[in-house]
């Protein structure tokens, strides 16, 4: 499949005034401070981590300066009384991604530091704690957003690196949790990478947004966790730190969303045919400067919406309205700190999606959602 970038013109969405019947009674005004005091924090992972059923948290923190990483756990109505270090030891950890790295049935960790600190692999109990296990990749890495996902569908996830100034780094699970030598990737600056099915064929995907001035691409997965052909997406000078992935406008086949610091906002990038992309539709406003983004249908119609997090600016939840070129405003939060990772889910099981916001110069948040 070869990918042809369409950006003769840019398209703008249309971002309504007006108030949906649905999405009008989207509401994030309940909030609950997961910290007293603001860290540097870069990222925040959801999953039920003590098999009880409910959504626990996972922080990632130290982004500059060596933190604990600490583990949340939910007493199933948002409350986060109980609390543990993820391990004994302070890092510069930008992500911590939960996922079944041996088979298990429980959810490990994988912890993306920034040099020089060890990438470090943690297995589960099945408690929610966790114990060190292994490493992956260089501790010289710049390490920012690391990506975990199944490569070559052999029912093990493998983890996709993106280290500031490149190269970025493929590391293929042995099937045992374990992640030998990694093998390079691509050479472009990246603080994140995102993942999806951009052909159609059924294997995830790699797109690889610049993040330092250059050109970003689209890596096509041959099966084996190979990626042979690389297709250009987006304008040749970019600098992106943010990258989201989903079906927007209801064709079936998966679309892309980058963040872009030039312009403020984020830019659409509508699948045509699985085989190349449409010209940009420009998403948000101009002062939303995008560190962060999430893809969740918010106001359960059953079309996907995004969720863009800011630095020094109030979030916004743009609520779809299935055409992927409308999209309804939605602020929640303040213009305090820097919304370095967000996670979406039903944190206290009202069955409205909440979102919790990973701040760096700001304490640690969950923005209840209603109604």
């Amino acid at each position: 499949m070869k990918f042809r970038q369409f950006a003769q013109c840019v398209m703008l969405a249309t971002l309504s005034t007006t108030i949906g019947a649905r999405s009008s009674d989207l509401s994030y005004e309940r909030v609950v401070y997961l910290e007293a005091s603001a860290e540097t924090s870069a990222n925040a992972s959801l999953g039920d981590l003590d098999a009880d059923g409910d959504l626990d948290i996972v922080l990632a923190k130290g982004r500059h300066s060596p933190l604990v990483d600490p583990v949340l756990l939910n007493d199933g109505t948002g409350n986060f009384s109980e609390r543990h270090a993820v391990g004994s030891d302070a890092d510069r950890t930008y992500t911590a991604a939960l996922a079944d790295l041996d088979g298990d049935g429980d959810l490990d960790l994988v912890v993306g530091n920034d040099r020089p600190d060890d990438k470090r692999i943690y297995t589960n109990d099945g408690t929610g704690h966790f114990s060190l296990t292994g490493t992956f990749g260089e501790s010289d890495w710049p390490t920012r957003n690391v990506t975990v996902v199944d490569l070559n569908a052999d029912d093990r996830p493998d983890i996709v690196v993106a280290n500031r100034g490149g190269p970025n780094y493929v590391c293929m699970n042995d099937g045992r949790g374990r992640f030998p030598p990694c093998r390079i990737l691509s050479a472009e600056s990246a603080t994140t990478i995102g993942a999806a099915d951009l052909t159609g064929d059924g294997r995830p995907d790699l797109v690889v947004p610049h993040r330092d001035g250059g050109q970003s691409f689209v890596f096509v997965n041959n099966g084996d966790g190979m990626f042979p052909e690389r297709m250009a997406i987006g304008p040749a000078v970019s600098s992106t730190r943010a990258v989201a992935t989903g079906d927007f406008n209801g064709d079936g086949r998966v679309d892309v969303v980058m963040g872009d610091e030039a312009t403020g906002g984020a830019k659409l990038y509508l699948n045509r045919a699985g085989s190349s992309f449409e010209a940009p539709i420009d998403l948000g406003l101009p002062n939303d400067r995008v560190y962060s983004m999430a893809v969740a249908d918010l106001d359960d119609d059953g079309h996907a919406d995004l969720v863009l997090g800011n630095v020094r600016a109030p979030g916004a939840v743009l609520v779809n309205d299935g055409t992927g070129r409308t999209f309804e405003r939605v602020s929640f939060g303040d213009d305090q700190g820097a919304v370095y990772g967000l996670a979406i889910g039903d944190i206290d099981g009202d069955e409205h999606l909440d979102i919790v916001a990973a701040r760096s110069g700001a304490p640690n948040v969950v923005y209840l959602g209603c109604c």
